[in-house]
């Protein structure tokens, strides 16, 4: 189904860690909205999530999401994992499957079992996955990781190649633009960059 909005998303798993890259720019149809827009969210401190779609879907999902982390972490006692987490997204898209969210979503994230990467579409699929690219730019991004992905990537290697990544949307992809936002998750937690 094609959107009027547009994005580009891309993540990695590496050995060490999980980057996910997206640009900022906020679109409808041929119309800038804003090329500051956020498309990457930190919902814990090891859990990231990347979304391209409806600007109000994602958001909307996002809040929700922060809530029912909360109460999952207060009635198991424990931090939920990256597999939990993707999870409640796929349940919660998949019972809005005959009133969609228009989101591509990513999850990357850290937790005891290493690192993770879930793909979900719109319809809650959910797909474990090595590298993946969400949204409009999703063409031109898989033909940079299909080049450049290994088994043996470090985060700082994943870095490069995905803003490489990003940036070659952005000059491929009418819909992609702005910056390109960074954001790589280690056990020892989730850092966030901009670059121009």
């Amino acid at each position: 189904m094609s959107l009027p909005t547009g994005a580009t998303v891309v993540a990695i798993k590496c050995i060490d860690g999980v980057v996910v890259a997206t640009d900022s720019l906020i679109s409808w149809g041929t119309m800038i909205l804003s090329e500051k827009g956020i498309k990457a969210f930190k919902l814990t401190d090891s859990i990231v999530l990347a979304s391209a779609g409806l600007t109000s879907d994602y958001q909307m999902l996002v809040n929700r999401l922060r809530a029912q982390i909360k109460l999952y972490e207060l009635n198991e006692k424990r931090r939920i994992s990256v597999k939990a987490l993707s999870k409640i997204v796929a349940n919660t898209l998949y019972s809005r499957r005959l009133m969609p969210l228009y989101v591509q979503t990513v999850i990357v994230g850290v937790d005891e079992d290493g690192p993770a990467l879930y793909t979900l579409d719109m319809g809650g699929s959910l797909i474990p996955d090595e590298f993946t690219a969400a949204g409009s730019g999703t063409r031109t991004a898989y033909g940079v990781l299909e080049n450049k992905y290994r088994p043996d990537l470090t985060v700082k290697e994943a870095e490069e190649i995905a803003i490489s990544d990003v940036r070659a949307s952005i000059a491929r992809d009418i819909q992609s633009g702005g910056s390109i936002r960074v954001m790589t998750v280690t056990k020892d937690g989730v850092t966030e960059r901009e670059v121009k």
